[in-house]
């Protein structure tokens, strides 16, 4: 994409104190001003106003291919791709940024070319952070647009004139239209009111020149002849009238002659200043341009007394003639490269966790797939000494004492290397390991360490006939809540300079390795520790202050006294959790599916009861494969059994982690006063009972 490049320097501005009917002296420039107005062509009801998006004015560029060039934009319908514009989709974008949606104003609503030039209306979106930016196009405070467009062919050609080549596009697409502060286009502005006379496509430029396109006349060395005076207005005739005449307007003195001695004198004096504040860029082009050349400049620039802006033209010509052209960049690779700490770090840790951790799998797709077999046969140390040198470390030194010491420092990579090696091996040691109790528990994270409510909503009420003037009755719902909590349990480990110099990591990696295995056993032991409490019979809960299993009226989910576990209790069991009833007395949804909690002892009965087998015989089918799924647990003590409905349907105990960061964390710090690093496991995790629906409990025989 080619987008336009603003030229250097500006008009000087007219000076305040000039009289409005003076001619302008030797060295002065003339400017036209208009009164800012709000343009006419502003509807503010539709939010939209037309606007000359480009005249074709030539303006430097730098075009990768081509190197710095003059350019010109063909305006003749044949050279133009105009369905991008014309499409309705094309962008309005704030000064051609476009590095977020925030950067688009609009949209290109039309466009047309007609007699040389572009014109579009844009529409503004009524977003509050567009809003600025249309109140200062509507009120005229913005006038000028600048258009992003696309080359696809030069035609360069020698300009007449001054001898440069001019690159003409001949075919390219613009696609979209900027508000900017100051154009490329002197002319590409909002349009307003025309001039009197004016066709309708006529816009008032402003009387400026671009300094960097052409150069001013050298002065004559002989002496300029004196400014000629300004005309007398001669006095208005009045019309027949009995009012007197208007008086005639007294004639202004001419201005004295200018000293020309003196102005030469000081035009030299300032040329050489400006020739010295330009010798740092002169100095800097002495590898582009030859010596003879920036010679003949600056000789040039004193004798011929040149602005600032004409001199920066000459040196971009000469930069342009002699600077080689560049070639197209090589795309860069995406994602970070081979050196970067970051990555080196990741690979080092996947290399410590494999060579620790028999049956470590690394992973084998994704950035950095594969690299930790080159850090497999690495010291810790030596990994240190790596770390260093991509961090741009120069000294690195060699001795394993040295780096070791190095580890320990507050600005060292050694504890994020632990505590990534750590997190690996935790990981793949946590997430195989599949507790128990998460097939019978609902799982609800917490946001903090308060006390968390669980309300146990009731049925919604049930519907009752519309009466006839269309009144909707109002229904309730009833509610119980539990309270359940979150606890912090954590572990630490130390890592000592001694450790590393010997190489010798295996408490840590030994620590590292077992501890997800640890925290996972943790978990269901917390979890059945709770359903074992009283005898198997749970917690006390709020509601009805009894605990989740018990055999009185307000219960009824245990039974009456321990059973074997064969077909006709496991029928009364499901019988009895069908019967039980939500808060508002309606049945509760059980599931499809129920769950047979058992211990080691009946877990030979509990299989024989849910097992498919092939019968002839009606009485001899199971009639419960399929429908319950036995679940054995080492926890669940002596001959107690336990039925479960699905814990989505009717949830019974709860469990959770702290903003749903599941399983332990891995922490890493130095120790003060000790050269060493302590890498601390820390785990939140909570369970609790909500209600008592949904299960069935017997305490065996």
């Amino acid at each position: 994409m080619t987008e336009p490049i603003e030229p250097g320097g500006g008009t000087p501005a007219p000076d305040p104190d000039a009289a409005p009917d003076r001619l302008p002296t030797d060295g002065q420039s003339i400017t036209a001003c208009r009164a800012l107005a709000a343009p006419v062509t502003v509807n503010r009801a539709a939010r939209t106003v037309e606007v000359v998006w480009s005249t074709g004015a030539r303006a430097r560029n730098f075009v990768p291919p081509l190197g710095p060039i003059i350019e010109e934009l063909d305006m003749r319908p044949e050279a133009v791709r105009m369905d991008a514009l014309r499409s309705g989709r094309a962008p309005v974008l704030d000064t051609h940024r476009r590095a977020g949606t925030r950067d688009v104003l609009g949209r290109v609503t039309t466009a047309r070319l007609e007699a040389g030039r572009g014109y579009a209306t844009l529409q503004f979106s009524g977003a509050d952070d567009v809003e600025p930016v249309w109140q200062r196009v509507a009120d005229g405070t913005l006038q000028s647009v600048s258009v992003g467009y696309r080359v696809h062919r030069y035609e360069p050609r020698p300009d007449a004139a001054t001898g440069q080549t001019i690159h003409r596009a001949v075919d390219w697409e613009p696609y979209e239209i900027s508000i900017v502060p100051v154009p490329v286009d002197g002319l590409a502005v909002i349009r307003g009111e025309e001039p009197q006379g004016a066709p309708a496509t006529a816009i008032e430029p402003a009387l400026t020149e671009d300094p960097t396109m052409t150069e001013t006349t050298p002065a004559s060395p002989d002496p300029a002849p004196a400014p000629p005076a300004p005309p007398t207005i001669p006095p208005q005739e009045s019309p027949v009238t009995t009012a007197p005449a208007t008086p005639p307007e007294p004639t202004r003195a001419a201005p004295p002659t200018p000293d020309l001695d003196a102005i030469r004198a000081e035009a030299d004096r300032a040329a050489v200043e400006r020739i010295a504040a330009y010798e740092p860029v002169l100095a800097g082009a002495r590898g582009l341009v030859t010596p003879d050349m920036l010679d003949a400049m600056r000789e040039a620039a004193i004798r011929d007394r040149i602005s600032p802006e004409v001199l920066r033209g000459r040196l971009w010509d000469a930069f342009a003639q002699s600077a080689p052209r560049p070639s197209l960049p090589a795309r860069p690779e995406t994602g970070p490269g081979q050196d970067d700490p970051a990555s080196l770090l990741d690979a080092m840790a996947e290399a410590l966790a494999a060579r620790s951790m028999p049956g470590y799998q690394a992973p084998s797709t994704g950035p950095g797939a594969g690299r930790h077999v080159e850090f497999m046969g690495w010291r810790p140390s030596d990994m240190m000494g790596e770390l260093l040198r991509a961090r741009g470390e120069r000294n690195v030194p060699r001795n394993p004492t040295i780096l070791a010491e190095r580890a320990f420092h507050t600005t060292s990579d050694f504890p994020a290397l632990l505590s990534a090696a750590a997190n690996k091996m935790l990981l793949a040691a946590y997430a195989p390991a599949q507790p128990t109790y998460r097939t019978l528990f609902l799982r609800r994270d917490f946001r903090d360490f308060k006390p968390h409510r669980h309300l146990r909503v009731g049925d919604f009420p049930n519907l009752v006939a519309l009466s006839e003037n269309g009144e909707i009755q109002a229904g309730t719902m009833s509610e119980s809540q539990e309270l359940v909590f979150l606890q912090t349990f954590a572990r630490r480990i130390r890592v000592t300079r001694q450790m590393l110099v010997n190489d010798d990591l295996g408490a840590f990696t030994d620590f590292a390795s077992m501890i997800g295995r640890r925290v996972a056993d943790f978990e269901n032991a917390t979890a059945y520790a709770l359903v074992n409490s009283a005898t198997g019979d749970g917690p006390t809960l709020v509601t009805g202050a009894a605990p989740v299993f018990a055999t009185g009226a307000a219960r009824l989910n245990k039974a009456t006294a321990g059973t074997l576990l064969d077909l006709g209790n496991l029928a009364l069991g499901r019988a009895a959790v069908m019967r039980q009833r939500t808060l508002d007395g309606l049945p509760i949804a059980v599931g499809s599916q129920m769950r047979l909690l058992v211990g080691p002892n009946q877990e030979l009965a509990a299989r024989q009861l849910t097992v498919s087998v092939q019968a002839t015989q009606t009485s001899n089918a199971n009639v419960y494969a399929g429908f319950v799924q036995p679940l054995v647990e080492p926890l669940i003590p002596a001959n107690r059994w336990y039925l479960f409905s699905d814990p989505f349907a009717a949830p019974v105990y709860v469990y959770g982690y702290l903003n749903g960061a599941e399983g332990p964390q891995v922490t890493t710090g130095n120790v003060q006063g000790v050269d060493g690093v302590e890498v601390s496991v820390i785990f939140d995790f909570g369970v609790g009972a909500i209600d008592w629906r949904g299960a069935w409990f017997n305490p065996g025989t």
